[in-house]
């Protein structure tokens, strides 16, 4: 016993003391050293608890039982100068797909070009569906959450590796993840392989969909054909997104939309013959949708053109495919389509009205003031078709027709169009207080009247003052939608790249999804898209 107890302490007079608790001394001491020297063992440093700074979880991620709980952690803390240190932990993680996903998941957001690399060869190609367990299930997430980030840090050597990813993956999330990210590459190299996938009807539609995405970011003029066909194909399931593809690339596709407009392009009129799910129009319409997206003059006179043909049709659908047409020529802005629009005016449908009015406003023509105050008091007309012409009056007109607006006032003392002309009347009373003032018209957006911040923001598209970006864009998300239309136009003269990132923040992130804002924050994603291809 002495022996064992001079090996465990040193001091003699120690070993002679008898007991505590019923232990020798000489057992105690040896117990607690033992404590001692595990807590000096790798492994068994300081345990991190919630809230504790990003030091001491970067510290927690060299421990095997704490790494998974620390890059949950790390992720919430948010803090960019942990990347390095989450690099390693993510190259020494191959048998823990969960950590490479989150760590994944934070490079994309920080956009981290240093992890490129370790992303890259984290890919996994041979892991099957997710039925195959849940091993297959957590690298599937992991592929797609690096095929994502991989495209946000915009790695342009990780483009073989994504088109390889994307024809082999059995997972449809990993598929769609890898195809967006070949876009955001810009990846001319994957145009081929994505038309394939576009063309092929055994594929799911959404992730046909996805490629025609990816498609119009690499917008190389040579996909057009395909993405104008796809504008009519599965009951025209791939509409919106073919349309914003052939808005991201422009100019090149209007001559073929103008021919596919006038049933000249043969590849969709097989399409469409025969297909009695598809509605007499749906040819015309779809192009000249599009046409006006794209916002270029030379649509204007093929589209003249087709209104005066369409004026003709003896068909149900006649009015759907004219407003089309006559949305199309406002949203190109042309003065010189004024007169193929306004004589649509005379209308006793408040939903043609709308949209001609609506047009009008966008081509910013004040002559047509005294036409739409003409058939705005004029006639045997429900009040619904005039409201729009009085609205149009308010954005369009100046301090010169207040009075005229006040005596269409007394003149229809009607419950539904009283509150519009009163709204109107307070557009063209800011008008009198600040005429082509920039400066005015700035202050007016933060009115609390809706209309005349509305009528603000048109104005300061019809002034195109530069200085005027920076006050609209605080006017972006707008909680009136009309308002927000008024922005669109404003944007639109200005043809600015300013205003991008802040449409973008809008749609994306903060009402992605939003049903309330969908019509208008589609209009303003369509509007990014020609901004990127046309903005200064």
């Amino acid at each position: 016993m002495q022996s064992d107890a001079r090996y465990w302490n040193p001091e003699p007079s120690q070993t002679r003391l008898t007991f505590k608790r019923g232990l020798p001394v000489s057992i105690r001491n040896s117990l607690i050293l033992l404590f001692v020297a595990m807590m000096a063992v790798p492994g068994c440093e300081k345990k991190c608890k919630k809230g504790e700074d990003a030091s001491c979880w970067v510290e927690a991620l060299k421990d095997k039982e704490q790494v998974t709980k620390a890059v949950s952690e790390l992720k919430a803390i948010n803090d960019k100068s942990t990347a390095p240190a989450l690099l390693e932990t993510f190259k020494a993680s191959s048998d823990n797909p969960k950590v490479r996903e989150k760590i994944a998941e934070m490079f994309k957001k920080w956009k981290y070009d240093k992890a490129g690399t370790a992303l890259i060869e984290a890919l996994d190609y041979t892991v099957g569906p997710n039925k195959d367990g849940k091993k297959a299930k957590a690298t599937n997430r992991a592929n797609q959450k690096i095929a994502t980030a991989l495209g946000a840090i915009g790695d342009k050597e990780a483009i073989a590796p994504l088109i390889r990813l994307m024809k082999v993956t059995k997972n449809p999330y990993v598929k769609r993840a890898a195809i967006r990210s070949l876009g955001e590459l810009k990846a001319k190299e994957a145009v081929d392989p994505l038309l394939e996938i576009l063309n092929d009807k055994d594929v799911h539609k959404t992730i046909r969909a996805n490629a025609i995405f990816a498609l119009g970011e690499i917008a190389d003029p040579k996909v057009v054909p395909n993405l104008v066909k796809a504008l009519y194909q599965e009951k025209a399931f791939f509409f919106a997104h073919a349309n914003l593809a052939l808005v991201k690339i422009g100019e090149p596709a209007v001559d073929l939309l103008i021919q596919t407009m006038n049933g000249k392009n043969k590849e969709v009129n097989r399409i469409l013959e025969g297909n009695v799910e598809v509605l007499k129009g749906a040819l015309e319409a779809n192009a000249a949708q599009v046409l006006g997206d794209i916002g270029s003059k030379k649509a204007v006179e093929p589209l003249s053109a087709m209104v005066e043909k369409v004026s003709k049709w003896d068909s149900d659908n006649k009015l759907i495919v004219m407003t089309r047409l006559i949305s199309a020529l406002g949203d190109i802005g042309y003065k010189g389509a004024v007169k193929a629009i306004s004589k649509y005016l005379d209308t006793k449908f408040w939903d043609v009205a709308t949209v001609v009015c609506n047009s009008l406003i966008f081509i910013g023509d004040r002559s047509v003031v005294p036409d739409l105050f003409k058939y705005a008091s004029e006639g045997n007309r429900h009040p619904r078709v005039r409201l729009p012409m009085i609205e149009a009056i308010g954005n369009l007109g100046t301090d010169k027709d207040l009075q005229q607006l006040k005596a269409l006032k007394e003149k229809f003392k009607d419950r539904t169009l009283t509150p519009i002309i009163e709204k109107s009347i307070k557009r063209l009373e800011a008008y009198a207080a600040c005429k082509q003032n920039a400066d005015c018209w700035m202050g007016k957006l933060k009115d609390k009247e809706a209309a005349v911040r509305e009528k603000a923001a048109y104005e300061l598209g019809q002034i195109g003052d530069p200085k005027a970006i920076d006050a609209l864009i605080t006017v972006v998300g707008d909680p009136n939608e009309l308002v927000r239309w008024g922005v669109i136009f404003a944007f639109s003269r200005l043809n600015s790249k300013k205003p991008i990132a802040a449409i973008q923040d809008l749609v994306q992130k903060k009402e992605k999804g939003n049903p309330r804002f969908k019509v208008v924050n589609n209009k303003y994603t369509r509007l990014v898209a020609r901004l990127k291809r046309t903005g200064k």
